[in-house]
C-alpha cells in the first residue's frame, strides 16, 4: 500500500493532468459559446429591415481590388404572428456578365431571377424552404428546390429542365441546424468566436445541389466596407471541391460572402449603412 506522501503525490499529479486537459480541451469551447444556428440567425435582429447586397465578380482572382457588378440581392426577415420567422431573398443576376472572361463566355446572356424563402417555426427549427430560378421574362420557374423537415430528416425535391435536375432525396437534419441558400445571403451570424466549428447545408438554386459544408471561424481580420476599414471575423466554408469565406463584423453583421462556381467566384457584398457611403463594388474593396 503506498505511503501517505506517495498517495498525495499521485493525487497532485492526477489533478494537474486533469486541469491541463480541462484547460486545453474543454475550457476554450466553454468560452467560445455555441456556434450560430437557425434560431439565433432568425432572432438576431430585434427590428429587422430589408438589406441590399451588390453581387460582384472578380475577373482576376489575384486582384482583390478589381470587381464588377453582375447583379443585386435583397434579403429580409419577417416575423410571423405564431412566433416563427420567414427568411426571404430576391436576387437578379446577369448571366452574360457572370460568365464574361470564362471558357463559356460569348453565349447570349439572360437575366436570372432567383427567389428563396425559409420558414422557421417558433422553436427556431427549419420548417420548409423553397428556392426557384426564372429566366428572362418567363413566368414559369426553370429550376425549383423544395425542402421539408420531418423529425430529423430534411426531405428535398428538385425540379429542372433536364433529368439530372429532377430528383428527391432525404438528408439528416439536426435540431436548429442551419440550411442556407447559396445565392440568398444570411444577414447575421451572431455570437461568433475564433475557433468555433459547425456544419451546415448549402442549397444552390443554380446547380440544383444540396451540399454539407464544414464551417470554421478561422481568425480576426478586417474588410474595407464603404469608406472604412472595419474589423471582421473571417469564417471559412469548406465544401468539395471549393473553399469560400464570409466576413462578419464582431456584432454579427455579415458584410461579405463568397459563392464559388466552377469558372467564377461571386461576391455578395452588403450595401453600406451610411447614406453617404459608397459601396466598394465596382472598384472592389480589399479584405484580409
Amino acid at each position: 500500500m503506498p505511503s501517505r506522501m506517495v498517495s498525495l503525490a499521485i493525487l497532485v499529479l492526477w489533478a494537474a493532468g486533469a486541469m491541463g486537459l480541462f484547460t486545453r480541451e474543454i475550457l476554450p469551447d466553454f468560452f467560445r459559446g455555441s456556434p450560430p444556428d437557425m434560431r439565433s440567425v432568425a432572432r438576431a435582429d430585434e427590428d429587422p429591415a430589408p438589406v441590399r447586397w451588390d453581387i460582384l465578380v472578380k475577373d482576376d482572382p489575384s486582384d482583390g481590388d478589381n470587381m464588377r457588378s453582375v447583379g443585386q440581392a435583397r434579403t429580409e426577415t419577417k416575423r410571423r404572428p405564431d412566433g416563427g420567422s420567414s427568411l426571404i431573398s430576391d436576387v437578379t443576376l446577369d448571366s452574360a456578365g457572370l460568365l464574361r472572361g470564362t471558357p463559356v463566355a460569348g453565349h447570349p446572356g439572360e437575366r436570372l431571377a432567383i427567389a428563396g424563402v425559409c420558414e422557421i417555426d417558433p422553436s427556431g427549427n427549419l420548417r420548409t424552404f423553397r428556392t426557384s430560378v426564372r429566366v428572362g421574362k418567363d413566368h414559369d420557374d426553370l429550376i425549383v428546390l423544395e425542402g421539408t423537415v420531418r423529425g430529423r430528416s430534411l426531405q428535398v425535391r428538385a425540379r429542372g429542365p433536364i433529368p439530372a435536375l429532377n430528383w428527391m432525396r432525404s438528408f439528416a437534419y439536426e435540431p436548429l441546424g442551419l440550411v442556407q441558400n447559396a445565392i440568398g445571403p444570411i444577414d447575421r451570424l451572431p455570437g461568433l468566436q475564433v475557433g468555433q466549428t459547425w456544419q451546415t447545408r448549402i442549397v444552390s438554386p443554380l446547380t440544383g445541389r444540396v451540399q454539407e459544408v464544414n464551417v470554421r471561424v478561422e481568425r480576426k481580420g478586417a474588410i474595407l466596407w464603404g469608406r472604412d476599414l472595419v474589423p471582421a471575423l473571417v469564417v471559412v466554408h469548406q465544401m468539395t471541391p471549393f473553399t469560400a469565406r464570409t466576413w462578419v463584423r464582431p456584432d454579427g453583421l455579415v458584410l461579405r460572402q463568397e459563392v464559388p462556381f466552377p469558372f467564377a467566384k461571386l461576391i455578395l457584398q452588403r450595401a453600406p449603412e451610411s447614406p453617404g457611403a459608397t459601396t466598394t463594388d465596382r472598384r472592389g474593396g480589399g479584405a484580409r
